[in-house]
């Protein structure tokens, strides 16, 4: 370390001091060669771990700075996921969801409105049917009396036996026909009331909870995207943040300086503690180097008072280096201690961002919740709730599929009986114009046939009715029939489309969570470095408590001569003005001997390799 002068030549480090009678104890005034040996040892096992702690420390925070390069791509990446192709496809498959999911719940609505109408479709057919009926009596009844009034006819030229069999058959058909018609809508009625129930029931229990999806999907969609703004933001925000704590890692850096400061302040003392040796045990002349011949010249008096002052200047050289050193590795480990922090904070709000505040699971164990694993949720709510819809569904679609069948099959009921009724008519009218014939015998058959006739009438405007009746409730079932498939194929599609945007945003998710998990492992490993690097930065104590050794050993020799003689400035300026490089060593010896006057040339060189080592520093970050 001590290159500036030869080592060899006036026994430093690593030379050996040419042998020389040893002073008495009247001429030796200044430090003997045994406590300055020791004091160099000392001062350089003192200044060597400097250099490597603060390699290690550069090597640090080389690699800190590059971490937190890799965090904010990462922190970049995270951001951007929600923007990614999953996410735009999620955010698009929602808002289809809420728009038809509120189609569903008014359509269910309308079934159950449909079904009512139904119901009370069947129950005015019941009544209709019930008067049909009672028709049917009457000409049952009619039928009876005919038979009666036809046998007490006697002619030899008509015969009423053909007019009993068929209005017998006829009234027997009718009769049959209606009362399954009757059954037929009895069954139908239950179920519509089964369906209406049912629909009634999944509205009653479900029409709250399927309003419910919609607006939880469109809160979801309204989280999904201010979520999407808010990462988006912070992105901007933490990109100047990385580029902030990678200008104070930079300045950190640079500040490591002040250890190559530092050795250098410290190799300028060793240099200062061989001449002290040259002074205390002077070799010959021409065992010195060329420059330095001249102490050997000295008169003792000379050499006490320059020992003397060589003694006060380093004890005041040592004490400041120390407590420059002191200052500026406590700022440093404050820096540190900050970027810690820093990384610690980073990850924290990264954690409050995009993990909804939870704890990141670590790699390889099952992610944790976040905005995505929560609006997955919702979805998975709004999709279980569908599923039970289309099973509801499916029952009422089977019912109306019956209801409409039914309607059909009374339509046949109905029309047999507008046959029958068709048949009787005719049958009446010509057992009517028989019955003109014969005059007063047949007048009673007469009567009876006309009444059969009006029955009749009567019988076809109620049929009439009915088909009417029927027609209508067929045409609403069958539209209820077709809502209700379509309805059926919409919620399938739904369903669809939400387990797609669930899957997009379980893989969202799921790949927000592994960049999370790496990313605040990345800040968690670069807060325990930089702590651990706080923690090795304890050379200042060491440092410290040399140059109180140093102090003390000193102090009593710096006071056996006058440090301000005739001579002593010069051979002071003369010995050390040349190794200053900086400024703060210039400005102490000139606080205590005056300005310097000798090496302007060399000073010169060194201040102007002192801006060469800021562009090398630029360089190296």
């Amino acid at each position: 370390m001590y290159s500036t002068v030869d080592a060899a030549a006036i026994g430093g480090p690593g030379g050996a001091f040419p042998a020389a009678p040893q002073p008495t104890s009247s001429d030796q005034s200044g430090p003997d060669t045994g406590l300055i040996r020791s004091l160099s040892a000392e001062l350089r096992a003192a200044s060597a771990p400097i250099e490597t702690t603060f390699l290690t420390v550069g090597e640090t925070l080389s690699q800190t700075l590059e971490r937190m390069t890799a965090i904010g791509g990462r922190f970049s990446a995270l951001s951007m996921l929600i923007d990614s192709e999953d996410g735009a496809e999620a955010c698009r498959r929602l808002g289809t969801v809420r728009s038809v999911t509120d189609g569903l719940a008014g359509n269910l609505r309308q079934t159950l409105t449909d079904l009512t109408d139904l119901d009370g479709t069947g129950a005015d057919m019941a009544a209709l049917l019930a008067t049909l009926a009672k028709i049917i009596g009457e000409i049952t009844a009619l039928a009876i009396n005919a038979k009666v009034q036809s046998v007490q006819i006697r002619t030899g030229s008509d015969d009423f036996s053909v007019f009993n069999r068929e209005i017998d058959r006829l009234h027997r058909l009718a009769e049959a026909a209606t009362t399954q018609a009757i059954g037929r809508l009895a069954d139908l009625r239950t179920t519509m009331s089964a369906a209406k129930d049912g629909a009634g029931a999944f509205e009653r229990d479900n029409r709250t909870r399927l309003d419910d999806v919609g607006s939880r999907l469109q809160a979801s969609l309204d989280r999904l995207t201010a979520y999407r703004h808010t990462a988006q933001a912070a992105s901007q925000r933490f990109a100047g943040r990385v580029e902030e704590i990678g200008r104070r890692i930079a300045r950190c850096i640079s500040d490591l300086q002040v250890g190559d400061f530092t050795c250098q302040r410290l190799a300028h003392i060793g240099v200062a503690m061989d001449v002290l040796a040259l002074l205390a045990d002077p070799p010959p002349a021409s065992a010195l180097a060329r420059d330095l011949r001249w102490l050997a010249e000295l008169e003792l008096g000379h050499r006490q008072d320059l020992s003397a002052a060589i003694c006060t200047l380093e004890i005041r050289q040592c004490v400041e280096a120390c407590a420059d050193f002191s200052s500026q590795v406590a700022s440093l480990k404050d820096n540190l201690e900050a970027l810690a922090r820093d990384a610690d904070s980073i990850a924290q709000e990264a954690r409050e961002l995009f993990g909804a505040g939870g704890d990141i699971p670590a790699a390889g164990r099952p992610a944790g919740r976040s905005v995505l694993h929560d609006v997955a949720g919702d979805v998975d709510r709004a999709l279980e709730l569908l599923h039970h819809y289309r099973r509801s569904d499916d029952i009422i679609r089977r019912q109306v599929g019956e209801v409409s069948g039914g309607f059909v099959a009374m339509g046949r009921d109905v029309l047999a009986i507008r046959s029958i009724d068709t048949d009787m008519r005719l049958m009446g009218l010509n057992t009517t114009l028989k019955c003109a014939r014969l005059g007063d015998a047949g007048r009673a058959l007469g009567v009876v046939a006309q009444e059969l006739r009006a029955c009749s009438r009567r019988t076809e405007d109620m049929s009439k009715a009915i088909t009417e009746a029927i027609h209508a409730a067929t045409d609403r079932a069958n539209g209820l029939d077709r809502r209700s498939g379509t309805n059926h194929r919409v919620a399938m599609e739904l369903v669809d489309a939400m387990t797609g945007s669930m899957d997009c945003l379980k893989r969202l998710h799921a790949d927000q969570m592994r960049s999370l998990s790496t990313m605040t492992g990345d800040c968690a490993e670069a807060s325990k470095v930089l702590t651990g690097t706080v923690g090795r930065l304890g050379m200042e104590l060491r440092l410290g408590g040399f140059t109180q050794r140093f102090v003390d050993r000193m102090q009593p020799y710096a006071g056996r001569g006058d440090i301000h003689a005739p001579g002593i400035s010069d051979d002071l300026n003369r010995l050390f003005a040349s190794l200053y490089t900086a400024e703060r060593e210039r400005n102490i010896h000139s606080d205590l001997f005056g300005g310097l006057q000798g090496g302007r040339e060399q000073i010169g060189q060194r201040q102007t390799g002192q801006e060469q080592g800021g562009e090398i520093d630029e360089f190296f970050l």
